[in-house]
């Protein structure tokens, strides 16, 4: 009867559960010093006015190739920047790419407004594309749709 009660709450309940739900406020320092790197190339590029400016290029790549776990935070965390056109869909691809798993941190940060503490840098919290690799992950294509020739 208690499991049967439990199961009744939890179903019923999950609004509660999520609007109770305290965001971080802060990037986690690992995730930060990941990130770094990227934006102060990225504000060199823009004060060039060259996306392809040779550092920025190699900043995000190094972001976007790396593999351990605070790299595909900082990768999440990085969509709330203007990263240009082409960056910005290889990054929905990278964090997409990244699987099935990154799909909770995907939510947290649409969720929650989770800001450098360290770092002063136009963002936008509500950029789409989060929800542009939630809908690759959700569509099951994601090695197609992110293979180029």
């Amino acid at each position: 009867m208690k499991n049967k009660l439990a199961s009744l709450f939890i179903s019923f309940c999950p609004c509660v559960l999520a609007e109770s739900f305290n965001c971080p406020i802060y990037l986690p320092v690992d995730v930060e010093e990941k990130l770094r790197p990227v934006l102060l190339a990225l504000g060199e590029a823009k004060k060039q006015n060259n996306y392809w400016f040779e550092p920025y290029e190699n900043a995000f790549n190094t972001l976007i190739s790396a593999k351990d776990e605070s790299s595909k935070y900082a990768r999440v965390a990085l969509m709330d920047y203007y990263v240009g056109e082409s960056y910005g869909e290889s990054l929905v691809c990278a964090v997409a790419l990244d699987g099935e798993g990154i799909k909770n941190h995907l939510n947290l940060y649409s969720k929650c407004d989770i800001k450098p503490k360290n770092i002063e840098f136009k963002r936008n919290h509500n950029s789409p594309l989060r929800g542009y690799a939630i809908e690759k992950l959700n569509a099951g294509n994601v090695l197609a749709s992110c293979t180029y020739e």
